[in-house]
């Protein structure tokens, strides 16, 4: 081969080689940090209005639950009421099971027209409902088993 063909690959495996090298600097910044969100997409906490939670419908024979006993893991003994609703992750608004394998905002679980209903938040390691992952909205029943990471809860009462 020419020299001169034999110096225009090396330049072209170099410059892939470089891409490369930005393409997966790239991807552990977007890992690190989040991707980029331009301002306009934002939406303030308080801009959006409230949306109003009415109190489901009971029919005759049927309880809702009305709170989340911890059964297994650091906090285990524990007794939340439900109310209107929980966070459970990390973050300091939210029931944080003091568990290494919870994400930062890892399930909510709110109250609806028709009963408690959880969803997993898009966690690392997933929700559990009954020993089965939870995919979207899934409805609440008593006496459900509740598993994220090594925490192990109750629907009660």
């Amino acid at each position: 081969m020419s020299d001169l063909l034999v110096l225009g690959l090396r330049l072209l495996f170099l410059a892939l080689l470089w891409l490369f090298v930005l393409f997966a600097v790239n991807v552990i910044r977007t890992d690190l940090f989040g991707r980029r969100v331009p301002a306009s997409d934002v939406v303030a906490w308080d801009a959006a209005p409230p949306v109003p939670v009415t109190r489901p419908r009971r029919r005759a024979g049927r309880r809702l639950p009305s709170q989340l006993k911890i059964t297994s893991g650091p906090r285990a003994g524990l007794t939340v009421p439900l109310g209107e609703g929980i966070l459970i992750g990390r973050t300091p608004d939210a029931l944080d099971l003091n568990d290494q394998f919870m994400s930062t905002t890892h399930a909510t679980i709110t109250l609806t027209p028709t009963g408690y209903v959880v969803e997993d938040l898009g966690s690392t390691n997933g929700t559990l409902l009954n020993e089965s992952r939870i995919v979207g909205p899934t409805p609440l029943t008593r006496t459900d088993t509740l598993r994220i990471g090594r925490t192990t809860m109750t629907v009660d009462k």
